[in-house]
């Protein structure tokens, strides 16, 4: 029972932190929508985009969702896969980890984490790119206004097997729980920082981190530079495994999933992404069961 207070204290202790964010990148980006010369797309403000409401309907949701997916999900690998009992051994597991890793220079266990995560999350993007994952990914293209507060929209199962999944992996090599949690802020400033509409590139540095246009242009249509970019931070990913794509002299401006009367309402693109899941997998049913020999003849 006190392990469970705790990991709820957590939750909401990082709830209140994670709103306190929130306000703070409100106010940072309403005073870089003044200087209009730094927009990526000029004539845009976050405040007065037709995505808004549902994009605060995310935030809050997932403001409550993200905090329990992550915290309780490394609570139970503790508790349940590693069969750590008592308080103490799990505080021992939070503050020195429990794997190959553990033993390492913390300065190591971070340059693991911060590179680690990418790579996993570069190709877990990449996956859910794909034909049957691509339903739970679509509600975070789905924002025609794309600004910061995109950052939130996010389908849980997207977030499940995505960041969520990706820090288990990293604690299960050893990773101390506390560094995940500890750099959470960095994670909300870099993915703010990537959807914000700001026309900064970084000169060169464009090639090893993600910037605003980098990311933009991964929110264009697939025609475009929809189906590059998938690195959150370190866009060296992407110049590594050939989906790297900035073109000289040109900016993202066209932004959505461009499909006619995709639901903009949070209930809706919660549901719709399982319809569509199942709809996949009975496709992939029939096309195997068509091309079986014989599949056409009766048993």
């Amino acid at each position: 029972m006190e392990i469970v207070w705790s990991v709820f204290g957590d939750v909401f202790s990082s709830l209140r932190n994670n709103l306190l964010w929130m306000g703070g990148f409100a106010a940072l980006f309403t005073v870089l929508a003044i200087f209009d010369n730094q927009a990526c797309n000029p004539g845009k403000v976050w405040w007065k985009s037709r995505n808004l409401f549902n994009d605060i309907v995310f935030a809050f949701a997932y403001e409550f969702i993200n905090p329990l997916l992550r915290i309780v999900a490394i609570t139970l690998f503790a508790v349940v896969l590693l069969g750590l009992s008592g308080g103490g051994e799990v505080t021992r597991f939070f503050e020195d980890g429990h794997g190959p890793l553990a033993a390492a220079p913390v300065w190591l266990q971070f340059a693991v984490y911060l590179l680690g995560t990418d790579f996993l999350l570069y190709w877990s993007h990449r996956m859910f790119h794909g034909r049957h994952m691509w339903a739970f990914h679509a509600p975070h293209h789905s924002p025609v206004d794309l600004d910061w507060t995109a950052t939130y929209r996010t389908h849980p199962v997207n977030k499940l097997f995505g960041s969520t999944s990706v820090a288990l992996i990293m604690v299960l090599l050893g990773i101390p729980p506390w560094i995940p949690l500890m750099l959470l802020p960095f994670d909300m400033v870099t993915a703010a920082w990537v959807h914000s509409n700001l026309n900064w590139t970084l000169g060169p540095l464009k090639y090893v981190i993600a910037t605003p246009v980098f990311h933009r242009w991964h929110h264009t249509g697939i025609d475009e530079g929809g189906e590059k970019n998938f690195a959150p931070t370190f866009s060296f990913f992407d110049v590594l495994f050939g989906t790297f794509y900035m073109p000289e002299g040109k900016l993202p401006s066209n932004y959505g999933v461009h499909e006619k009367d995709y639901p903009d309402d949070f209930l809706r693109q919660m549901i719709l992404p399982f319809v569509r899941f199942r709809k996949s997998l009975r496709k992939k049913k029939k096309a195997v069961a068509v091309a079986a020999p014989g599949a056409d003849q009766p048993g």
